[in-house]
């Protein structure tokens, strides 16, 4: 009955371009995802979508086009034959055509080769050993299952100058069966781990905390609401509250694979408010910025940056207090 009322609509369409009113016929009619196991490679994936839209490379490269996305014909092609594959860098491509093929976000996301993936877990951070270790404390086996999608952040400073709360909605897609989401957080020297307490909100609850009291370094396990198969998406609520009250003059995240959508917002106290304010990314959290600018800081103390999609490394704010 769906079906007939979707070709029932269609028909009243008037257009002076036959393509195009077949087209959206095509377009109401064919939502299904394709029947295409979590197994299949990016290009069969790809090749299966398109085919089960019924749309043509040059139809799907106007409609890139349109979104301000500039592809190829040529290398849409090479992408459905295998012969070439998707960069990190066009993760926003791949996206749109998980919206234009009538997808789930993240079904041909996950698919993509990680042309950059890290050599050992947490290899973009000076502490990573450290991490390695706490993680070994949780479950190991449990790192590199997710990705993230989106990542928007907001941190709380306090009038003390540090950190109070660091609140986080992730939406993630999974690329092995997983159970749970692991996350880190780094305190300032000389604070007390316990102190620094990871909290599940919304699609997920705590698990096990793993902390290190000489680093400051703290491991935690978010258990997710059920158990994500291949390209099942899911969004987690979740906050990190440190109770230390030593100052901070920055904070940043790191990314062990590239793409990541990433908004990071920084909340001043009225009584508390640097004199300045600067966006860095890093390739490793110990190496020179590859990119520096001052940010501008809003009349209630807000100060942000939006990354569409984040290079493997770190993105950050530092701050000066005199």
């Amino acid at each position: 009955m769906e079906r007939e009322l979707l070709g029932a609509v269609v028909n009243v369409y008037t257009d002076a371009d036959p393509a195009s009113a077949r087209e959206r016929t095509m377009t109401e009619a064919r939502t299904h995802v394709p029947d295409v196991g979590p197994e299949a490679p990016f290009a069969d994936a790809l090749r299966a979508a398109i085919a089960n839209r019924g749309l043509a490379l040059n139809r799907i490269q106007a409609r890139l086009a349109d979104r301000g996305l500039h592809v190829g014909v040529a290398t849409l092609s090479t992408w459905q034959s295998g012969s070439r594959h998707p960069r990190p860098g066009s993760l926003a491509v791949v996206t749109a055509l998980e919206e234009l093929l009538d997808l789930p976000a993240g079904w041909l996301a996950v698919r993509v080769p990680a042309a950059e993936a890290p050599t050992r877990p947490y290899a973009v951070v000076a502490n990573g050993s450290t991490l390695i270790r706490l993680l070994d404390e949780v479950r190991r086996d449990a790192h590199g299952r997710l990705r993230s999608l989106t990542v928007v952040e907001e941190i709380e400073m306090g009038a003390d100058r540090s950190m109070i709360t660091k609140r986080v909605i992730q939406a993630l897609v999974a690329v092995k069966d997983v159970d749970r989401l692991i996350v880190v957080h780094q305190g300032e020297p000389g604070c007390d781990a316990r102190d620094i307490v990871p909290s599940g909100l919304a699609g997920c609850r705590t698990g096990r905390v793993a902390r290190d009291p000489e680093d400051g370094a703290v491991l935690g396990e978010l258990l997710l609401d059920r158990t994500l198969l291949v390209g099942d998406t899911a969004v987690v609520h979740y906050e990190i509250a440190d109770q230390n009250g030593i100052p901070s003059t920055q904070y940043f995240r790191f990314h062990e694979w590239a793409g990541t959508h990433h908004v990071l917002e920084i909340q001043f106290h009225r009584s508390a408010m640097p004199v300045r304010v600067s966006e860095f990314r890093r390739h490793h959290s110990g190496g020179p910025d590859v990119l520096r600018r001052e940010l501008m800081m809003a009349p209630d103390g807000r100060v942000h940056v939006v990354v569409p999609a984040a290079d493997r490394g770190v993105v950050g704010i530092d701050w000066e207090w005199d």
